[in-house]
């Protein structure tokens, strides 16, 4: 049985961020607004552990205690804080009574994981993929041109298939910096002149999110990250069906061949807001 979070956020954005999430890591989840709509979900549904966002300055000091003793008699050691950056000596005090992890609203996506993975352990396992893209195009192993010998590439494009959507993906990394940008753009794969757009994308690396977007009408979205040795991308092409896209191992030193390449064509990589195989958007 798939582990169940109850989310209870006043802001209706910060839910959609926080269910996204919770999806990536196989879990489904309740919403709730206020601690009375959770309450009343409670008595028909089942939870495995409860983010609960705790409000800023005016709020009531008295009826927040209230609120985070009842979860926590209910959900002993699985009751994270949702906050601002800043904290207010109200909830300062809270957490620490309490000893109740917490999550920063402007780090959702990098602090959510760790807290929570350690909660519904050990039925992590169960995950929400449905699909791998299989990469049918890698443009760092085209062949050098006629007689080079060495090249150290700055963008790297990629392009991947499954039997919902295909996607083009580039990297680009000047020589000069150690931040990489992540270009993509997914397409329907009956439909290649459909982009997905409004659908979630997940960035993560190996130890786990590093960022969530959402595509625009063109099927676009951008991520920057560093010290990445591979990301994977989780797309939700449809309501709990996601796709998963793994990247080769992001290696940016010289491209190498130890014979000279015959007279072959060659053809730099196209960016995404190009073309990519006489395919246009």
């Amino acid at each position: 049985m798939q582990p169940r979070v109850l989310i209870i956020c006043e802001r209706a954005t910060e839910r959609d961020t926080i269910r996204v999430l919770v999806g990536t890591m196989g879990c489904l989840w309740v919403l709730a607004s206020t601690m009375e709509e959770a309450l009343a979900k409670l008595g028909r549904e089942q939870a495995s552990a409860v983010l609960l966002e705790l409000p800023g300055a005016n709020s009531d000091a008295d009826q927040m205690h209230r609120n985070l003793r009842e979860l926590l008699v209910r959900f002993p050691g699985r009751v994270i804080a949702l906050t601002d950056e800043t904290l207010t000596p109200e909830v300062t005090q809270l957490i620490k009574k309490y000893s109740i992890p917490c999550v920063q609203r402007g780090r959702l996506t990098a602090d959510l994981w760790p807290c929570l993975e350690s909660m519904v352990y050990p039925q992590m396992g169960l995950r929400r993929v449905t699909q791998v893209a299989r990469l049918i195009l890698d443009t760092f192993l085209h062949p050098l041109p006629a007689g080079i010998r060495f090249l150290r590439p700055s963008t790297r494009q990629l392009l991947y298939e499954t039997q919902s959507l295909t996607a083009d993906i580039s990297f680009e990394r000047p020589h000069d910096s150690a931040r990489t940008s992540l270009l993509g753009q997914v397409m329907r794969t009956e439909e290649p002149r459909a982009p997905l757009s409004s659908v979630s994308v997940v960035l993560k690396g190996e130890k786990g999110p590093l960022g969530l977007k959402t595509t625009n009408e063109l099927g676009e979205f951008s991520f920057e990250f560093q010290d990445e040795r591979r990301i994977t991308l989780e797309i939700e092409v449809k309501p709990n069906e996601w796709v998963a896209i793994i990247s080769p191992t992001l290696d940016w030193g010289s491209k190498e061949e130890h014979q000279t390449v015959g007279a072959r064509g060659f053809e730099p990589p196209r960016m995404i807001q190009g073309k990519l195989n006489g395919r246009k958007r």
